[in-house]
């Protein structure tokens, strides 16, 4: 019978990181930027695409390339652990937090308290203050899956799902 690799995560259920996101409100927990729900990126290209629009497009990609998908390679949403997963950090909803792309990347498997001694990255400065309602864009997802079902992958069903339970 095959071992299972004991460093090797599951991986999370679509809700668990639905829940995070909107319970840090769609924020990096680092650097307090706004994130984007990279689903609701990848939709909204096809539908310009299927609005006849042939210009070049940078909203999707994969691979979140900074020259195939500007936005979500420094703001993408993702999930971060506090107490790094490689280090023994469990995945439990305690120790995740919501990180954009580029801060997540930065953060690796520092401890927190090395972390916390790191140049912060610039915060976005408004007379307004945090955004209140922001949603990642998730809602755009939400009605562009619903809008062109036949263009969801199987990992966007998924995340269909978990936003209409």
């Amino acid at each position: 019978m095959p071992q299972l690799n004991p460093n090797k995560r599951a991986a999370l259920p679509k809700a668990l990181k639905l829940r995070i996101f909107r319970r840090d409100c769609w924020l990096c927990r680092w650097c307090a930027k706004p994130v984007i729900f990279a689903p609701a990126m990848k939709l909204l290209e096809i539908e310009l695409r299927a609005g006849g629009n042939d210009f070049p497009l940078a909203y999707y990609h994969k691979h979140w390339t900074r020259t195939t998908s500007p936005l979500l390679e420094e703001l993408g949403a993702m999930l971060d652990h506090v107490a790094a997963f490689s280090t023994g950090g469990p995945c439990a909803e305690e120790n995740l937090v919501t990180a954009c792309s580029r801060c997540n990347m930065r953060k690796g498997a520092y401890p927190l308290e090395d972390w916390n001694k790191r140049d912060i990255r610039k915060p976005i400065k408004s007379k307004y203050g945090e955004p209140k309602v922001w949603d990642g864009l998730s809602n755009v997802f939400l009605m562009l899956a619903q809008k062109h079902p036949g263009k969801l992958s199987t990992e966007d069903r998924e995340w269909l799902r978990a936003m209409t339970v």
